[in-house]
């Protein structure tokens, strides 16, 4: 119906898209949940350092050479300068035999540094004239940070084959409602551009007819003409069904009221008894309510018992029976059945009624005229007043359309102030 190119175009596209702006938040998201851990991680050495500072500092004397220093974390390792001179130094594994000499050029504080392949947080504070180096080893830290660096790089990985495939499921979802719009688009224009050929060259063969026997009266052209005006109010019922049901599905707001469905049924019976008694028809109504108010859109319901009606006219014979009938089914919804004793519909053919243009091949070989659209119409209303619409229907015997709708909760209000009168 359609050339695939666009959408696979657009699908694409949209996959790229959710895909970029996941990736973007995955990879912001990794870099501060990195960066976090690891702040998190020195500042809480740094804090073990200074308290070592304090819990060395505590116990330090000129004889401390002598006695030595206990650790508060065995980890940690200590120098004590006094100017350049090492003047007191903890065992460790890193420097053996050798003890690094005061010759750091920078500010007091915490900072990273490198011996021999190993890796220290080392933090320098100067009391009296003293320095204190308080010096640990953080390459397991590091090698921690690295491993989560890498299970970080591969989560977004698996994370983007992840998004690619949601996002491959939710684009196909998200375009599939508007490559249905646009096909059923497509397939109304073509419905309709092969509806309005028939009655349209039917027309011009009758006026070209006209043209080709100039001398000819009106009399006899008489039934040229008739053809030919039949035809156009064929086309203009079909223009004006077209123009109903693009309004229709173009306009889903109601104006609902509070109405009785006997006054309503009782203004249909008094547009259509006439007309039953033209046809030899009965026509009739009855309600089988205890409580006949409903809260829906008045002009729409009657809109949509109207098209029903006329599709019972249409298809019924001299003597056939027309009836609408109303009952409650619950204490929230009401059933509106609009029945004839007319052709039927088969059991094939009710499957389709309600799409636009449909009309069974048994009928289209009739002289019944119609176009297929009031149905079509018919479950729209029913669909924008929140109801349904089903067919029953015996071929030879007759048809029974069935509308369930709401009966509105303004009704209920009503009721129970009521009983609080």
């Amino acid at each position: 119906m359609i050339n695939n190119n666009v959408f696979i175009k657009t699908r694409k596209k949209l996959i790229i898209n959710i895909m970029l702006v996941v990736e973007i938040f995955m990879i912001l998201m990794s870099f501060f949940i990195y960066n976090y851990f690891k702040v998190g991680i020195y500042n809480t050495i740094d804090r073990a350092l200074l308290d070592e500072f304090h819990f060395v500092n505590n116990q330090f004397s000129g004889q401390s050479i002598m006695d030595p220093i206990v650790l508060q974390d065995p980890k940690d390792i200590v120098y004590i300068y006094e100017g350049n001179k090492v003047i007191y130094y903890t065992q460790n594994r890193y420097f053996s035999g050798s003890v690094p000499l005061n010759t750091i050029n920078r500010d007091y504080g915490n900072f990273f540094e490198g011996y021999n392949g190993y890796n220290f947080r080392t933090t320098i504070v100067k009391n009296d004239h003293y320095e204190f180096r308080i010096m640990r080893n953080i390459d397991s830290e590091k090698e921690s940070l690295s491993h989560m660096l890498v299970l970080l790089i591969c989560a977004d990985f698996f994370s983007l084959l992840l998004v690619y495939i949601i996002a491959k499921y939710l684009s196909k979802k998200a375009l599939k409602p508007i490559e249905m719009s646009w096909n059923n688009q497509v397939k109304f224009v073509q419905d309709a551009s092969h509806e309005l050929r028939t009655p349209v060259a039917i027309i011009q063969s009758k006026l070209e007819s006209l043209l080709k026997t100039p001398e000819s009266t009106i009399e006899e052209e008489a039934e040229t003409v008739a053809v030919a005006m039949r035809e156009t109010r064929q086309l203009k019922k079909m223009i004006s069904e077209l123009l109903s049901l693009t309004k229709e599905e173009s306009i889903v707001s109601v104006n609902n009221s509070l109405f009785s469905i006997e006054d309503l049924f009782k203004e249909i019976f008094e547009s259509y008894h006439e007309i039953a008694e033209y046809q030899n028809k009965t026509f009739d109504y009855n309600i089988n309510m205890k409580n006949y108010n409903i809260y829906t859109d008045r002009n729409k319901l009657t809109n949509l018992i109207r098209i029903l009606i006329d599709n019972a006219f249409k298809y019924t014979e001299d003597g056939d029976l027309i009836t609408i009938k109303s009952c409650e089914k619950g204490r929230d919804r009401i059933q509106i059945t609009v029945s004839d004793t007319g052709i039927g519909i088969s059991e094939k053919d009710q499957k389709h009624i309600f799409e636009r243009f449909f009309r069974s091949s048994s009928v289209r070989a009739t002289e019944i005229e119609g176009s297929g659209i009031g149905l079509s119409i018919a479950a729209i209303i029913t669909n924008t007043l929140g109801g349904h619409i089903k067919v029953r229907s015996t071929l030879g015997e007759g048809t029974n359309f069935i509308i369930d709708i709401a009966r509105g909760k303004e009704v209920k209000k009503r009721k129970s102030s009521k009983k609080k009168m």
